[in-house]
């Protein structure tokens, strides 16, 4: 195969934004995160704990935060000397974090995978087509292709140990690839920001609710019918919550690209549970939708180009959307909850070299 450098060109076509330079420097939190991540003499080791340790404090997602806390998140940090190697070797270096994660996965021992392009001029790049073409070639080396404004997954597979005489499961979970870049500190979509550069950041929530349930499972002396419903009951009383809290209410200094809607706002709203059913689950959140909620852009796209779009800058000039679900958690009915929350159970007879290496689903 021809060797191709596609990805350091684009960084050396990068623009400098000038809003960053002259009108709006980086947080402190960034810049003490940045200390680091662009010292030439650390080893990537110490790159890498710097990031979970933002993330640990800084990380709006719960569920990416939660990872980052218990030393379960997987990283793959391409440094500034990756980023100037031939495509093929960034693609092999992706390749190769992504199946150790896999394989942590399948043991229950991760459910949430980050890349990082690590880069002095990508952090302080001007959030235009140049950087739009970077985002989009990266992950293209990551997923085997890459699209704006469109849904992507990966997919991650968990070896579920059998009870009472039972064969053993192996379900695999459809994983959301989401962007973060460094572009978004003090933009309308800072709640996508991450120090370093741009990112791509996978969590499935499923994944992680289903080992929290089998490991609740597992202290169990015996199991009774009830035991049956707790992989479901992760999802909506423990898993429902923390994605609501995630999103949040609106903050009134727009901080927020997306916020909770009240309930009744929507047609799924008029269904149980009751209040007071909400109320005892979900506390404060009772007064919030659990079935959908608003924002500027669709989360779950992975490469959203409202982030590069340089009249799009403000928050003013963004149309709001309320086609974003939370119902994929906790609603049979929604096409996504078997693949994202309960997870596709795979054939018995499937080997685990065969759920670790394949594509078992759409990436």
């Amino acid at each position: 195969m021809k060797r191709t450098w596609e990805v350091a060109d684009l960084v050396e076509k990068l623009q400098l934004d000038s809003w960053r330079v002259n009108e709006r420097p980086f947080s402190e939190d960034m810049l003490n995160c940045h200390s680091v991540l662009f010292d030439v003499t650390l080893p990537r080791q110490d790159k890498a704990e710097s990031i979970v340790n933002w993330l640990e404090i800084y990380q709006p997602c719960l569920f990416g935060q939660m990872e980052a806390k218990r030393s379960r998140l997987s990283i793959c940090l391409l440094t500034e000397n990756d980023l100037e190697s031939s495509d093929q070797d960034i693609r092999r270096r992706i390749e190769e974090s992504r199946v150790d994660w896999r394989r942590l996965g399948f043991e229950g021992k991760s459910h949430g995978f980050l890349i990082m392009a690590v880069s002095q001029t990508i952090a302080f790049a001007r959030p235009g087509p140049e950087l739009h073409r970077l985002a989009l070639k990266i992950c293209e080396l990551y997923l085997g292709m890459a699209t704006s404004d469109e849904i992507l997954h990966d997919s991650l597979p968990l070896d579920i140990a059998g009870s009472l005489g039972e064969p053993k499961e192996i379900r695999s979970w459809k994983v959301g690839v989401n962007y973060f870049s460094a572009q978004g500190d003090g933009r309308w979509w800072h709640d996508h920001r991450i120090p370093g550069g741009i990112s791509f950041s996978m969590n499935s929530v499923g994944h992680m609710a289903r080992t929290t349930a089998e490991r609740e499972l597992t202290k169990r002396m015996a199991f009774d019918n009830q035991a049956i419903d707790i992989p479901r009951e992760k999802l909506v009383y423990w898993a429902l919550p923390k994605a609501m809290k995630t999103i949040g209410p609106r903050c009134p200094e727009g901080v927020r690209g997306t916020w909770l809607a009240p309930h009744g706002s929507f047609e799924e709203d008029k269904e149980p549970p009751t209040y007071e059913q909400r109320q005892r689950h979900f506390g404060d959140l009772a007064a919030f939708s659990p079935n959908r909620y608003k924002g500027f852009y669709h989360t779950d796209h992975t490469i959203p180009t409202a982030y590069f779009d340089e009249n799009l800058w403000k928050r003013e000039d963004l149309d709001v959307r309320d086609d974003l679900y939370f119902t994929y958690l906790h609603d049979l009915k929604d096409t996504d909850y078997l693949s994202m929350g309960l997870g596709l159970e795979l054939s018995s007879e499937t080997r685990e070299s065969e759920a670790l290496n394949k594509d078992l689903e759409i990436r």
